[in-house]
């Protein structure tokens, strides 16, 4: 059986750093015994909220991201702090969607992008979610649109929600609904 750690870290250097992440640059040594650079973001991982209406609606977010240049259906998403991620879950719903939820449940953890970043998001279902006034950041151009679950999943499936993070954290909270 393979060890857990079987690239062991010999230098970290990091290149650059804001408030929402790192480029981290470490010289490893491989499981083969080569010394390679590996450059990957360092971020403190996100918290994506699956928020359902007392009448079965999910609340989507249609937010222009300008990393793609393109508007994209997504679901309440937000960088972990130091704070619990539960806490973090009901700050997001609320900021992003003006959200409250009766009850908010985890459901799973999972790596979005393994290869290029530490990252982890950590989903919740929030349910009974009553919509009030958003307090989206001045980077967030949001649109708040309420849609059936069976829309939901469908647009899911066919590739209209492209936001990963979104569309693995449905599909996972959809037993659970």
């Amino acid at each position: 059986m393979m060890s857990k750690q079987p690239w062991k870290t010999l230098q970290t250097k990091i290149s650059h750093s804001n408030p929402w992440y790192r480029l981290r640059e470490d010289q490893v040594q491989t499981h083969s015994g080569a010394e390679i650079t590996y450059t990957y973001v360092d971020h403190p991982g996100c918290v994506a909220v699956v928020p359902i209406t007392p009448d079965d609606q999910i609340i989507m977010i249609r937010q222009y991201r300008y990393t793609v240049r393109d508007w994209c259906w997504e679901i309440p998403i937000g960088s972990k702090d130091d704070r619990d991620s539960l806490v973090v879950a009901e700050k997001e719903l609320r900021e992003e969607v003006g959200g409250v939820a009766a009850a908010l449940r985890p459901i799973a953890k999972f790596y979005p992008s393994n290869g290029t970043s530490n990252s982890q998001c950590e989903v919740f279902l929030a349910t009974g979610v009553e919509l009030g006034p958003n307090h989206p950041e001045i980077t967030e151009l949001i649109e708040i649109i309420p849609k059936p679950k069976a829309e939901v999943l469908q647009m899911a499936r066919v590739g209209l929600i492209t936001d990963g993070l979104a569309a693995l954290s449905i599909f996972l909270c959809e037993p659970f609904w």
